[in-house]
């Protein structure tokens, strides 16, 4: 490892550490924070023996050879623990959460002879190791620990895909509240996974390969800690199961009769037309649902059933649907995308571009050139 991965690595693991301790007093969403703490002190140090072989540091302090040994078995269920409770998924951290770390005590346990012997059995025993040369149980954990980091990552994915279309049956904006960023670092997780996998079994572990996975750990530090503290507290309807099952499932046993679902289809038809409640750039299923004196889950059925959409693309149309009747009208020319967007009902120019673009194929920009038959 040379000098400057070295270098990133020690800066990693400090401010590893300085997260840590800011993850532990940061009041919102604390228990989840608890467990992203304890998953990047983990790292930290994992980062600082990483330091510590590679400078040869054992050789000088063999007692302490080992101890990150089992860690990288923490880091898939530390993570897919965080996601439950931040997604509200779970509510609560559980005496039985407990056994997701089962493997790696287990190791700890395996591993008690080693840490038993004397300063020169492990140096001697770490030669061997870097060398390729080890008993066929580490053979056996080194092919383990990917494979569960693995199955972590989509279980992790799969919980935020979950969440998402929660969210999207009970907001029109989401912002704020998704969850993408821990898909993406669950997918990029995974990624890693199976390329230490692979390169187990053809075995062409070479010091830069090495080095990539330190770095990576390092990055992996930055963005999860940096994230968590941006990660807003989320609230969802606590009379309702934060994970509903499928639309076909959910609705399965519904009281909503043909009659009765046509009545508040027309109703909500007339009441978007009427009142335009979409302007609201913060309308929720709850609000509407309130406004127009229906059952929120009548109200969801008929959208989600009977329209074949979600919440959030349901009211998001309707906002595209103004925003284009408003750049319509030449006396809004003197105003920018943006404020009409705006004025339209959404609240962010990430999202009012994304969802204009899915609802028409163009972007704003270019609809408004096509719409004055402007030239590209």
């Amino acid at each position: 490892m040379d000098e400057a991965v070295i270098t990133i690595c020690l800066l990693a693991a400090v401010q590893g550490i300085l997260l840590t301790i800011v993850l532990l007093t940061r009041k919102q969403n604390h228990t989840a924070n608890k467990i992203l703490a304890v998953a990047t002190f983990f790292l930290s140090i994992d980062l600082m023996f990483a330091v510590y072989y590679a400078k040869g540091l054992y050789r000088g302090y063999p007692h302490v050879m080992g101890i990150s040994y089992p860690f990288p078995l923490l880091y898939g269920p530390l993570f897919y623990l965080y996601v439950k409770l931040v997604s509200k998924k779970a509510v609560q951290f559980r005496t039985f959460d407990l056994l997701h770390f089962l493997p790696a005590v287990t190791v700890y346990i395996l591993c008690i002879p080693v840490y038993l012997y004397s300063s020169e059995q492990k140096i001697e025993f770490l030669d061997n190791m870097i060398n390729g040369i080890h008993s066929p149980m580490f053979a056996v954990f080194d092919i383990f620990v990917p494979i569960q980091g693995m199955f972590y990552a989509l279980i992790t994915i799969k919980i935020v895909k979950e969440y998402d279309k929660k969210i999207r049956n009970a907001f029109s904006n989401i912002d704020l509240i998704n969850l993408n960023w821990l898909k993406y670092v669950a997918f990029a997780g995974f990624v890693i996974w199976t390329i230490v996998a692979l390169l187990y079994f053809v075995r062409i572990f070479t010091p830069t390969f090495n080095e990539s996975i330190q770095i990576s750990l390092s990055i992996l530090i930055y963005s999860i800690g940096y994230k968590g503290l941006k990660q807003p507290e989320i609230f969802l309807n606590p009379s309702a199961d934060v994970f509903e099952p499928a639309r076909s499932e959910k609705y399965k046993r519904s009281g909503l009769s043909d009659e009765l679902a046509g009545e508040i289809g027309k109703k909500l038809k007339d009441f978007m037309a009427s009142e335009k409640p979409y302007l609201d750039n913060d309308l929720s299923m709850q609000k509407l649902a309130d406004q127009m004196n229906v059952s929120n889950h009548n109200l969801s059925e008929v959208i989600n059933s009977r329209l074949n959409l979600s919440y959030y693309d349901f009211i998001n149309s309707h906002r595209v649907e103004e925003f284009k009747r408003r750049i319509a009208e030449p006396a809004n020319d003197l105003y920018n995308l943006l404020s009409i967007a705006f004025d339209s009902g959404f609240k962010s120019k990430g999202s009012f571009n994304s969802i204009f673009k899915k609802n028409t194929g163009m972007t704003p920009s270019e609809y408004k050139s096509k719409l004055r038959n402007i030239p590209q």
